[in-house]
């Protein structure tokens, strides 16, 4: 890559447009243009469940178990589970963060306990090569939100702006007298230091929002830059020009026959392959696992069609609630290498 020259007579606003140009540069650089995919997430149906399992595919529609449908990491902090998780690249490609709720509904807990009298720290692995992660670490992040009673499916994305990174995620807690679940925000430069925690989207009345994940859409003539997918009753798709910016709904699944009674932890991610994007939705309701849609356009929901069935093979055990990350061939055959898909590793966390 080229490097940035900047002259010291450049005019300041001719330096910062210079400035974010080779930001957004260096971070489209950093994503694989390679059609290999990570897919980080929980499972149900076994002691075990509430943990991180990692699945992987060439194609974005076939997917393998890796460590024989068994964990990859195990949280031994907290409340020992590790539910809703989220995978992150960094803007420069040389680290990736896992992002999870610190919960264990298996340990009996209860709902009503876990979202009024719950967590209100998350669980963060970090990783250079994607194989070898840290220790988990808790990190508080609600904590100081007034009555919190969780924090729930953590997010991340890069403000190319900012030069750091926007995390948000679902804190259920009063205001004005409404108790309700809606999505807060913090920044961060390295997953340990991170600013107090701010409300982020909320929704009249007594509707609550959850399960947000937000994409960078970066094709030619995209309407725009970010997109994002909520939980609020629907699967509700906004777009903006800025993370912090004005968010304008684009519109829903209904008109494909699904509400937020239906799904919910939306997953949207890029398939290079065929220029298209996948959205993949849990269909908890049914306890039917992941659901998989895709469009050649975020801006226009009315557009997402289910993939037919037999097109799509989801692996051996049902996936709950995660995160779907693009790879090179390297790190695809590393990840390969470290748990191959028909074979049981040790799990780190043990």
């Amino acid at each position: 890559m080229n490097k940035l020259k900047i002259s010291p007579r450049m005019p300041m606003r001719l330096l910062c447009a210079a400035l974010l140009l080779a930001s957004a540069a260096a971070h489209a650089a950093a994503v694989p243009e390679q059609a290999s995919y990570l897919l980080v997430h929980f499972t149900e149906g076994a002691p075990d469940s509430e943990q991180i399992y990692f699945s992987t595919s060439t194609d974005g529609v076939r997917w393998s178990d890796l460590n024989g449908s068994r964990p990859v990491l195990v949280s031994d902090v907290g409340e020992k589970g590790l539910r809703d998780p989220s995978i992150v690249r960094s803007a420069d490609g040389s680290k990736f963060w896992i992002l999870a709720t610190d919960l264990r509904i298996a340990s009996n807990k209860g709902w009503q306990a876990a979202m009024h009298r719950g967590s209100t720290s998350i669980v963060i692995y970090e990783s250079s090569d994607l194989v070898n992660w840290s220790a988990p670490r808790l990190v508080d992040i609600a904590g100081a939100i007034d009555k919190a009673g969780c924090a729930w499916a953590p997010e991340a994305i890069f403000d190319e702006e900012t030069g750091d990174y926007l995390v948000y995620w679902t804190t259920i807690s009063p205001i004005d007298g409404i108790d309700k679940p809606r999505i807060y925000y913090a920044r961060t430069r390295d997953f340990i230091n991170f600013t107090p925690a701010r409300l982020y989207i909320d929704r009249p009345g007594n509707t609550g929002v959850i399960d947000t994940q937000i994409v960078r859409d970066d094709h030619p003539g995209a309407r725009y830059r970010y997109i994002r997918a909520s939980g609020d009753g629907e699967i509700t798709i906004e777009g903006s020009q800025q993370l912090l910016g004005e968010w304008r709904t684009l519109g829903n699944l209904g008109a494909i026959g699904l509400t937020g009674k239906d799904v919910e932890g939306p997953i949207l991610f890029q398939m290079p392959a065929s220029g298209a994007w996948g959205l993949w939705v849990d269909q908890y309701r049914s306890r039917g696992g992941y659901l998989a849609l895709q469009t050649s356009d975020l801006s226009r929901p009315q557009d997402f069609r289910r993939s037919p069935a037999s097109a799509v093979d989801y692996g051996a055990r049902k996936k709950r609630h995660g995160s779907i990350l693009n790879l090179s061939e390297q790190e695809y055959r590393r990840v390969l290498a470290k748990w191959p898909a028909g074979a049981q590793q040790p799990v780190a966390g043990n």
